[in-house]
This record gives C-alpha cells, structure tokens and sequence, in this order.
C-alpha cells in the first residue's frame, strides 16, 4: 500500500468508493429516521458527497487529502483540516472513507494515522474526528479508539419542519 496525496484522476473512483462504503451507513440513517425525514436531511447524499469530493478536492486543499493506494487504484482516503484552539491548532479528520472489499484490514488505521501525523506536522496538538453512534459506525469507531481516540458521545437531533 502506497500513501500518497490526492491526483486529479482519482475524484471519480474516490465518489464510487465513497457511495459504495457510505450506502450501508446511509441506509441505517433512512431506517432511523424515516424516509420522510430522511429524504428531506439526506436525500441527495450522493449528489452531496459528490460536490463535497470536489471541494475538497480543489486547489490549495489536496496536499490534505490522502489516498491509500493499492496496486494503482485508491482503496481508501483521509481529509483533515485544522482549527483554532485554545492550546494551539487542532486537526479535525473530517472524511474517512475505506473501500468495502479492504475494510477492516488496517487501511483505516493507516490513513488515521497518516492524517494525524500531518496534522502533528502542520503544527496542531489535538486531533479529532466525528462519527456516528449506530451500528453502521462500529468499526469506524474501533479504528478511532485503536488509534488512540478518546469518545465523547454527543446527539444529534433532527426534525421535519
């Protein structure tokens, strides 16, 4: 496996992935809320996550977006970006994405760890990462805490309007 960061030829392949290993959590978010609820807060999610590659994906933002090669192909990738904070800057890894057929085969772990290094050398002494509570989430949370991640359980609350 090759770290490296983000090629403009990766963006198509790294939507695929991102809609192959977002579709099961994505359906327990709709069986949670209900589809009338969830068509409403996430029903274009794959559009979104289109549009949010691409941003992140953009000029001045690549060199924090790392993709775990495998055998020339991305298989998985990180995003982090830095905050403010109140004892220097703190790394947030926004985006953790691993390819359906490598989970749990420690390319998580290695793009955790990858992101937080880069984060450490750009200066930042915290880092942190959101996810979510449900069962879709466990192994990602296993990997944070494997890492070295702290939990603070926290709840989001959504309504139609």
């Amino acid at each position: 496996m090759l770290l490296r960061t983000f090629h403009a030829d990766d963006l198509e392949a790294l939507i695929d992935l991102t809609v192959r290993a977002f579709e099961p959590i994505q359906d327990g978010i709709r069986h949670q809320l209900g589809n009338e609820l969830f068509a409403r807060q996430n029903g274009q999610w794959r559009q979104d996550y289109r549009d949010t590659l691409a941003e992140l994906t953009g000029p001045g933002n690549q060199h924090r977006f790392l993709v775990a090669d495998l055998d020339g192909a991305p298989a998985g990738y990180a995003v982090w970006s830095t905050h403010p904070g109140p004892a220097g800057p703190q790394g947030e890894i926004m985006l953790l994405a691993v390819d359906p057929r490598h989970q749990r085969s420690g390319l998580g772990r290695a793009l955790i760890d990858a992101a937080c290094e880069a984060m450490r050398t750009a200066g930042c002494v915290v880092a942190w990462a959101g996810t979510g509570g449900d069962e879709a989430h466990t192994s990602a949370r296993a990997a944070y805490a494997t890492a070295g991640f702290t939990p603070l359980p926290t709840v989001f609350y959504s309504r139609v309007l």
